[in-house]
């Protein structure tokens, strides 16, 4: 009898333990945040090309006074200051003000690194002193042969910019310094100059700002910044880099610290679900977008530390227009043509590998349940005869940590984040996602929480501000988890398909025609794009390629019962209520947005209207032209064929 018990008990355990395995999930979370640190002086926002003038993150911030001075300098501990005739230093960690540390003379430029300072005289005289005594002690270096307009140390060099914006290079570990003209672009009406280890930052006589983008920009100079008269007032007339922080001073002789105008809410949100030997992790980006060659370098990464395949990270990017640039816009205005590349690759990608690892290492018990709710959020700004074609669709997933009672949000919702007023349209921000995430932490306790856009290629706000918006997520989210929610129950799988699409290279005489018609470089901002766009295309033909790919990448996690689909690319409407069409009996919950953002996915509706998400958005991606009209039924078709 004792065996026979012993054998029933087993066969019960056996059948039991998959249903309980299934029901219960290992679950992770984990945020990282995406706020640039001061290595970033200044960062341009992506989303928007409009004003061509450029938005970026640098606002400033006042110090106080510093006297009265014609060029100032930094180290990594003291700000100096020089008058024409005398030196002045200021301790980075002492706010006790300035003091004169000797003479200097007729000097008008300085810069300094480490224990040394270097300065030029009116009169082309270049002297050396030691900062590490209790005075400079000028020593001659002879004479300066160019006229000088700026002067900055930057990676072992002092550089000098001439009065008409050549640069000239002297390499200061060499026993005799000789001046060679640099590889720089010239850049006229130049006024200061600073640099560090690795950036070199010019301010212009009109209060602009330009970044030396080295040998990958080819020696241009890139625009981070300008007084734009809403968030940067200041008549700036020299900067400096000291302690890792940039300084600027006013014509008023003010004293500023350079930062980054943010609402502090951008993050790299990662949530891993596990049962079964298996696990997905589902990554919310307060960006943008990213690219796929962006992407698959993180995953590789993830791959080669975790052992996870590429389709089990699902990366969406929730498309605000209040993130620095991440993604290619080869023909916008040139700061925003090409991510910076500190930021992107190794900002962005350790902290979306951090979320990913935390969010597995923190992995415990959860029961997962999935809801959907309904708010009025935007409409149809590009089918505007269809209002049909708005998802209104909240989609829910809630995990519950039964250990403690604790629990965490993933919400889903389709609509661009692109509306805010006048100041904050230069302020980093998640925009209206971030809004809800606060008032359901603030209101309900909840700080687990991870947002990810919809299908809102064609989809813009009912609403203006963003927090109104917000607010409609947020009571939206509310009313699903306060209402029946059903249980994720059942195995985990992961698909990436990708759908092979290609479009022609117009020939060169369409390309021209294309890029000079009156009509549509109606203004300098398209007569600018177009250009080059045309020098993209004519670039493709001269390389051989008569057909550019446009692949579309389809994404599936299955939770249990819950379907989760991402597309790549600004997806419009229609591809999601078509997706949710295929499965009537499950919850399927639809993303655009993910792995790759490198133009619009149009369906026929929008290309033969040739509107902006069917044609002229193509143009600002760099891309030769739209989808052909099937488009939509080729991408269905190969999921429905999938079946995944």
């Amino acid at each position: 009898m004792r065996i026979k018990a012993f054998i029933v008990s087993q066969l019960v355990i056996l059948l039991l333990t998959p249903c309980f395995s299934q029901e219960t999930y290992q679950v992770g979370f984990s945020t990282v945040s995406l706020e640039p640190d001061d290595r970033f002086v200044s960062l341009a926002l992506a989303g928007y090309a409009a004003p061509w003038e450029g938005r970026f993150t640098l606002q400033w911030k006042e110090q106080g006074t510093i006297p009265a001075c014609l060029d100032v300098t930094g180290t990594d501990t003291h700000l100096y200051c020089v008058d024409g005739r005398s030196l002045f230093r200021k301790s980075l960690s002492d706010p006790s003000g300035w003091k004169r540390i000797g003479g200097a003379e007729g000097i008008r430029h300085i810069a300094a690194t480490g224990t040394r300072i270097y300065g030029l005289t009116s009169d082309g005289r270049l002297k050396r002193g030691n900062l590490s005594g209790k005075r400079p002690g000028w020593k001659d270096c002879g004479k300066v042969e160019l006229p000088a307009s700026a002067i900055t140390i930057q990676g072992g060099k002092l550089y000098l910019a001439d009065d008409g914006g050549i640069f000239h290079a002297t390499d200061l570990g060499e026993r005799r310094l000789r001046w060679k003209k640099a590889i720089f672009h010239p850049l006229p009406n130049i006024v200061s100059l600073t640099g560090d280890a690795d950036k070199l930052i010019a301010l212009t006589r009109d209060g602009v700002l330009y970044r030396q983008g080295g040998n990958y920009q080819q020696g241009k100079w890139i625009k981070i910044g300008y007084k734009n008269d809403i968030t940067v007032k200041e008549d700036i007339k020299s900067i400096t880099l000291a302690g890792n922080q940039f300084y600027g001073i006013d014509s008023n002789n003010r004293l500023f610290t350079g930062e980054h105008r943010s609402r502090q809410e951008l993050t790299a949100t990662a949530l891993s679900i596990a049962s079964g030997g298996k696990a997905v992790v589902v990554v919310a980006l307060d960006l943008t977008g990213i690219n796929d060659t962006f992407t698959a370098l993180v995953k590789e990464e993830l791959h080669k530390n975790r052992g996870l395949s590429p389709s089990a990270i699902f990366i969406n990017s929730s498309h605000t227009h209040f993130a620095p640039v991440t993604q290619n816009w080869p023909t916008w205005q040139e700061s925003n043509r090409i991510a910076d590349s500190t930021y992107l690759y190794t900002f962005v990608r350790e902290a979306i590998v951090k979320a990913v690892e935390e969010s597995l290492d923190n992995a415990r018990a959860a029961e997962l349940y999935i809801g959907r709710g309904h708010a009025d959020l935007g409409y149809n700004r590009s089918l505007r005869d269809r209002p049909d074609l708005y998802d209104d669709a909240v989609d829910v997933l809630r995990f519950r940590y039964p250990d403690d009672q604790s629990e965490g949000l993933l919400f889903i919702a389709a609509c661009h984040p692109v509306f805010s007023d006048a100041a904050e349209r230069f302020t980093l921000s998640a925009n209206f996602p971030g809004v809800a995430r606060k008032i359901l932490k603030d209101t309900r306790g909840i700080s687990r929480t991870m947002f990810l856009q919809g299908t809102a290629g064609d989809i813009n706000p009912l609403d203006s501000p963003e927090h109104v918006t917000g607010e409609k997520l947020a009571k939206g989210v509310m009313e699903v988890i306060d209402g029946s929610m059903q249980r994720v129950t059942g195995p985990l799988s992961h698909y990436l398909d990708t759908v092979t699409l290609e479009v022609p290279i117009r020939s060169k005489e369409d390309i021209i025609a294309y890029s000079h018609d009156a009509q549509i470089n109606e203004n300098s901002m398209l007569k600018e794009r177009n250009h080059t766009w045309e020098q993209i295309m004519l670039g493709y033909l001269n390389k051989g390629m008569k057909r550019f790919p446009m692949p579309v990448y389809v994404h599936t996690l299955n939770i249990g019962n819950w379907k989760l689909v991402g597309f790549s690319r600004e997806t419009t409407t229609p591809y999601g209520l078509r997706v949710k069409e295929m499965w009537p009996d499950r919850m399927v919950s639809v993303a655009g947005y993910t792995n790759d953002v490198s133009s619009y996915l149009p369906t026929r509706l929008h290309i033969e209207k040739r509107n902006y998400e069917g044609m002229d958005s193509f143009y600002w991606y760099g891309m030769p032209d739209t989808y052909p009209y099937d488009v939509e039924e080729k991408i269905l078709s190969e999921i429905k064929k999938n079946n995944r």
